[in-house]
């Protein structure tokens, strides 16, 4: 295997190109990104746990097994990994539903969700258990940290304001940044409650610190991860989508079945993980995303849940924070059915 060591975005990517048939590469988006079967795949940040799909994909021989020479690289951004694919120089991409949505609202080129990896949002809403907040209306009047303005834990918080009926003004929100060392702003009392995403909370559990968490999907359902290409890709290479999306299938069952520990030893062996080093806390990450797999049931691995959309769509036309045309336009399940026989 040849190692690089360049980095591509603020969230570095890391290492290598593996061996049989699927690579990862930091650098340049190679020119065979819309070839049917070499396919460049966008992450659109560095390696955390949550994309542990697509790289088991590609140590457990999924990709290869399949035909498929499959690149990985990574972005700076969702919007970039997202422009990317439309642009031509990156076959497919994974974000979050919400992301699929708000681009899908404001560009021309059709963009389609062939699979959803997570049925479920990263973040959960953290507050101390001696205040905790358990419902949108305990939100009224009080200060919510997110990571950015106008990012995906603001929009999340406006999901579950508009699901409790609660208007967006009566929550102030402040610009925290995304780190599991915002319990001391908590603490502080600057905020009432913070997003967090699924390793940053594990982290402050294990640590044990006094707090109350719950994830956003319980008022507002969300894909928490989706696989998308341009409608274009998709219609004209209808095996390849098959071939990819029944990869990722048997990856995430794999995932679900097998030692974890020896499913995250092989990982490691070829990714650099962005995720806490500490070998227990990284099993324990990783289980927690196959709850998020399998959390609409174990025979919706990688499906486009049409109530769960149908919610979300709902959600987000009602907090105003995207205009959604017609949901069932942006997911099909074509390919995974198919990739499930």
């Amino acid at each position: 295997m040849k190692t690089f060591n360049q980095s591509l975005s603020r969230r570095s990517l890391l290492t290598g190109l593996t061996t049989g048939g699927a690579a990862l590469l930091c650098g340049g988006i190679p020119v065979m990104a819309q070839s049917p079967t070499k396919l460049v795949f966008m992450e659109p940040f560095d390696l955390g746990l949550e994309y542990m799909h697509e790289m088991n994909a590609v140590v457990g021989g999924h990709f290869e097994k399949q035909g498929l020479d499959v690149t990985v690289t990574n972005a700076r951004g969702t919007a970039v990994a997202i422009q990317q694919v439309v642009a031509g120089q990156a076959s497919l991409t994974r974000v979050g539903a919400l992301d699929l949505i708000k681009a899908a609202a404001a560009q021309d080129t059709p963009l389609i969700s062939i699979a959803t990896s997570l049925q479920e949002a990263i973040f959960s809403l953290i507050s101390m258990k001696a205040a905790p907040i358990k419902t949108a209306a305990d939100m009224k009047g009080k200060t919510i940290g997110v990571a950015s303005m106008g990012g995906g834990q603001e929009n999340t918080l406006n999901l579950l304001l508009a699901s409790g009926g609660v208007p967006v003004s009566d929550v102030p929100r402040q610009a925290i940044g995304s780190s599991a060392g915002n319990i001391e702003i908590l603490k502080q009392g600057r905020v009432a409650g913070f997003f967090a995403t699924v390793e940053n909370t594990l982290l402050l559990q294990r640590a044990g610190e006094p707090i109350d968490t719950w994830s956003a999907s319980q008022a507002a359902p969300m894909p928490g991860g989706v696989i998308i290409a341009t409608r274009a890709f998709a219609e004209k290479n209808p095996e390849t989508m098959v071939k990819f999306v029944r990869a990722l299938r048997e990856s995430a069952l794999e995932i679900l079945s097998a030692d974890t520990g020896m499913i995250l030893d092989r990982m490691v062996k070829k990714f650099e993980i962005s995720a806490n080093a500490d070998r227990a806390f990284r099993i324990e990450a990783i289980k927690a995303y196959n709850g998020l797999t399998i959390a609409a049931g174990k025979e919706n691995v990688m499906r486009n849940v049409p109530a769960v959309w149908d919610k979300a769509a709902e959600l987000i036309t009602k907090a105003n924070v995207a205009k959604v045309a017609d949901i069932k336009a942006l997911y099909t399940n074509r390919f995974v059915d198919e990739a499930s026989k």
